[in-house]
């Protein structure tokens, strides 16, 4: 009976002790309700936002929203695009709207997002940011005094980008020099599809190529005097095949421009944006059937389609030595 009294006690102890320790526990804030501004997004214009929309360049875009906080006072609303460091645009807030502001941000899907300030009285004007092919996603939140975050509403914004263009990545083409005997290096590429030929297969699908390459000086060790011709160069600067018979298209090319690669990856991301590169300095218009300087690493060639596209090719790397010796290219065209 005394261990039965002990056992008890003991019990009811433990039972007291737990109770403490659950009355004393703090609860964490919940950041899905700590904030209490609200975000809505109106529809005032054929080119309002809504949540989630697909959208083509060149269209216009509005940020068209009302955004509150009953609580704390709004010195600040920021419009910030998920991937950047910090907010693109800001609008500084006076005295009337602390606790409502409803204020439209104008853009245009292309290549640098501009926006149209004059409207935003107290913005810090620049650039929505960069609406690239693909989707991009957008919060407006607003700051108080000491620039401390006070909330989104726990809302973003996606606009997804047709921006009308092909993007194909890593294709291998092989220098012909090294396998004139036969011809089976692939050495002919199509532009548009990215496919690539060689002379056994490519009478057959002539209609397609674009392009191909050939090596200055043979096949010396190291060797990367390389250069580019179209099917219609006359004369052609690489002959030891036969292509006579070919069907030939009227491609035409610009000698490569140095120095390119990230221009490439992050500003020629719209049909636009490649057009204005190219016709932004006649040194890029591609007037040419064949190159007459060599490529390297980096470099972009300018071309432009029988059907009218206009696009860039990026040499990424040039293999010269081995076997088989190649270069790596990617291509961007206008649709």
């Amino acid at each position: 009976m005394k261990k039965q009294n002990e056992f008890c006690i003991s019990l009811m102890l433990l039972l007291v002790l737990m109770a403490g320790v659950i009355s004393c526990k703090k609860t964490a804030p919940n950041i899905f309700n700590m904030f209490d501004v609200t975000l809505e997004l109106h529809s005032n214009s054929p080119y309002s936002l809504s949540e989630n929309q697909t959208l083509n360049e060149g269209d216009s875009i509005y940020f068209d929203f009302t955004i509150k906080s009953p609580t704390q006072e709004m010195y600040q609303v920021a419009l910030f695009q998920i991937g950047s460091a910090l907010p693109n645009f800001r609008i500084n807030l006076d005295d009337a709207n602390r606790h409502t502001y409803t204020g439209v941000i104008k853009g245009v899907v292309g290549a640098n997002g501009a926006i149209t300030t004059a409207m935003i009285p107290g913005s810090n004007g620049g650039s929505i940011g960069n609406l690239k092919d693909g989707a991009n996603t957008f919060r407006i939140w607003a700051y108080d005094k000491q620039g401390v975050y006070l909330g989104d509403g726990y809302k973003t914004i996606t606009v997804n980008v047709n921006n009308k263009i092909t993007h194909i990545v890593n294709r291998k083409i092989y220098f012909p020099d090294v396998d004139s005997a036969n011809g089976s290096a692939n050495a002919y590429i199509s532009l548009s599809t990215g496919e690539t030929f060689n002379y056994q297969n490519g009478a057959a699908n002539s209609a397609k190529i674009d392009l191909g390459i050939y090596r200055v000086g043979g096949t010396v060790t190291g060797n990367t005097a390389l250069r580019f011709y179209t099917l219609t160069a006359s004369p052609l600067p690489f002959t030891p095949f036969n292509i006579s018979s070919w069907t030939k298209r009227d491609t035409k090319i610009s000698n490569p421009q140095t120095g390119q690669n990230s221009n490439f990856l992050r500003s020629y991301y719209t049909a636009a944006s490649i057009v204005a590169y190219i016709n932004g300095a006649s040194a890029r218009r591609p007037t040419l059937t064949a190159t007459s300087s060599n490529v390297a690493i980096n470099s972009v060639i300018s071309f432009l389609t029988p059907e009218g596209k206009y696009g860039l090719l990026l040499v990424n790397q040039i293999s010269p030595n081995g076997d088989k010796p190649f270069i790596d290219v990617s291509i961007k065209y206008e649709l």
